[in-house]
């Protein structure tokens, strides 16, 4: 008898996980499908890669929270359900000279990416400061004169290239993201994006597609929270 309790007992359990997954989805498509993105950064961040994801990837309809899950859960989401607005032509460039095609994409946008590479940052790498400095001055101003103002993310890649990051266990992904997020040059980027309440920060990288479907979770999960 204890061991048909015990499977019962199990099988609400993975029912309630599962409708929980699904009532998180229905929140995401809710929020996202047929919403126009705008995805900025400097070259080599991997805007090009994370459009093509955004478009045609899928995603596990639950993730445990840790850096490289060994097993992906075999029940997944499209993305091409959302039908997010966003194409490979305007994959901008990251030359500044891109600017005015950058604000012209952020007025038609509902949500705002702006990809940095984290790992660069976490450095203290100078050049990469003054760029992220520069973008972030022009995004803001067009942030202010927005009524009501696009969603917008800060999302930090590359973060494998970080040996403390690829040594993370679950336990300590917090602190990491929190030790990131007191960076002075990341404070200023927040500030200038209209502080913590207007500003969603993720980390990651997506150096496999594992990663990208971890670090686009972590996207989703911000506005489904």
């Amino acid at each position: 008898m204890l061991p048909i309790l015990i499977g019962i007992a199990i099988g609400i359990a993975g029912a309630i996980a599962g409708a929980i997954a699904e009532e998180i989805w229905d929140k995401i498509v809710i929020f996202f499908k047929g919403k126009r993105v705008a995805v900025f950064g400097a070259r080599g961040v991997g805007k090009t890669h994370l459009i093509k994801f955004l478009t045609t990837g899928t995603i596990p309809a639950e993730y445990k929270q840790t850096i490289a899950p060994e097993k992906a859960p075999s029940r997944r989401f499209s993305l091409k359900e959302l039908g997010i607005k966003v194409k490979e032509t305007q994959d901008l460039s990251g030359d500044k000279a891109a600017y005015a095609e950058w604000k012209k994409l952020h007025d038609e946008a509902d949500v705002v990416f702006y990809l940095l590479r984290a790992d660069r940052l976490i450095a203290g790498d100078v050049n990469v400061e003054t760029r992220v400095r520069d973008d972030l001055r022009h995004i803001s101003e067009w942030l202010e004169k927005r009524n009501p103002r696009p969603l917008f993310f800060i999302i930090g890649t590359h973060c494998d290239l970080d040996t403390e990051f690829r040594t993370l266990t679950a336990d300590k992904i917090g602190d990491y993201n929190d030790k990131f997020c007191r960076l002075p040059i990341v404070r200023e980027l927040v500030t200038r994006a209209g502080g913590a309440q207007q500003t969603k920060v993720v980390l990651g990288s997506m150096k496999t597609p594992q990663d990208t479907e971890t670090l686009v979770y972590q996207v989703f999960m911000q506005v489904a929270s």
